[in-house]
């Protein structure tokens, strides 16, 4: 049996509009040595569908059916099934550029002593497919990455985690790639923590080889979910900071700490008045100004404090709904 190159892992779960563009996008490699595990997680007879329309005519497109069994679940079923000596988790409704397999494989193959290639990755809008102006990496306020340098620990614990979809040595996915629903929100800083705290070097280059789909969210859901991500980010950085007991882990967590407290109590204070909740507001607001004193936190206290009435009439209607036009 051949041993592709690459093994995409997909988990598909109400994507049917947009998994196609993930399938095309992977089909358009350069490097044409791969194979994508596509698992319908939720038995969709319409995701199958699509799916069997691709791996009819191709058959490294592969697909798994099996009940919701979570994102995690979803992977874990496409990892057992996988046959490549690289591995990349792709969300279905996201895309990887045609140089993807080629850039990151060519530098594995050349470079064992390293266990995972990384790279930066575009935004596009989910309602649009138009590119956004800033890069993940851009995004996130980091510099750009030196492909020489070797991911600390305390740079994992601390910064931003590496953009989720990279090429992964199959023995480290064996050893290390078993995920788990608890942690789902941060599954892919999980996994880099394990490889980097096992001794493995990880590497992330500055190129732009994928594309990440963004959705825009109420700020009632979208800060829910900022919250539940700070809340398991937490407890995952501070397991590993614990575990290794280096002091540059251990105040790397110390900093991360405050980050994340102070924005959850800024998240808080805005998903409270979004819901008309003044002592909560106040309560998410005073957290926020015990990690991290600046003007918007500030701002956002003096106002839930002063004149809360008035700050949660503005704020719903900032965040209501636009009416949209006829047509």
């Amino acid at each position: 049996m051949h041993v592709p190159r690459v093994s995409f892992l997909s988990t598909a779960y109400r994507t049917e509009d947009r998994v196609s563009g993930m399938i095309d996008s992977v089909r358009a490699q350069t490097d044409p040595d791969w194979e994508l595990v596509v698992v319908d997680n939720g038995m969709s007879d319409e995701m199958a569908a699509i799916v069997t329309r691709y791996s009819d005519v191709d058959p490294r497109v592969r697909l798994l059916r099996q009940e919701n069994r979570g994102v995690a679940g979803g992977l874990n079923t496409a990892g057992a099934a996988a046959r490549g000596r690289y591995v990349s988790v792709l969300n279905s409704d996201d895309h990887v550029e045609p140089e993807f397999c080629a850039r990151l494989g060519d530098l594995l193959d050349s470079r064992p002593d390293l266990g995972v290639a990384c790279c930066d990755a575009w935004f596009f809008s989910a309602r649009t497919g138009e590119r956004l102006p800033l890069s993940y990496m851009e995004n996130g306020g980091s510099p750009r990455p030196d492909p020489a340098h070797v991911v600390t620990l305390a740079e994992l614990i601390e910064g931003l985690c590496p953009y989720y979809t990279a090429l992964v040595r199959r023995e480290l996915w064996e050893s290390y790639g078993e995920f788990d629903d608890t942690t789902a929100a941060v599954g892919d800083l999980q996994f880099f923590l394990r490889i980097a705290a096992g001794g493995h070097a990880i590497v992330v280059l500055p190129d732009k080889l994928a594309s990440y789909s963004q959705a825009v969210e109420s700020i009632s859901r979208g800060g829910r979910s900022v919250i539940t991500l700070e809340e398991q980010r937490e407890a995952v950085v501070t397991h590993f900071a614990h575990e290794s007991g280096r002091p540059e882990d251990l105040a790397a967590l110390e900093r991360e700490i405050r980050r994340s407290r102070h924005r959850r109590g800024v998240v808080g204070a805005r998903v409270a008045l979004s819901d008309g909740d003044v002592a909560g507001a106040r309560r998410a607001s005073r957290e926020a100004l015990r990690q991290k004193i600046d003007l918007r936190t500030l701002a956002i206290a003096a106002a839930v404090a002063v004149a809360p009435g008035t700050t949660i009439r503005m704020h719903q209607r900032r965040i209501a709904p636009r009416p949209v036009a006829a047509r």
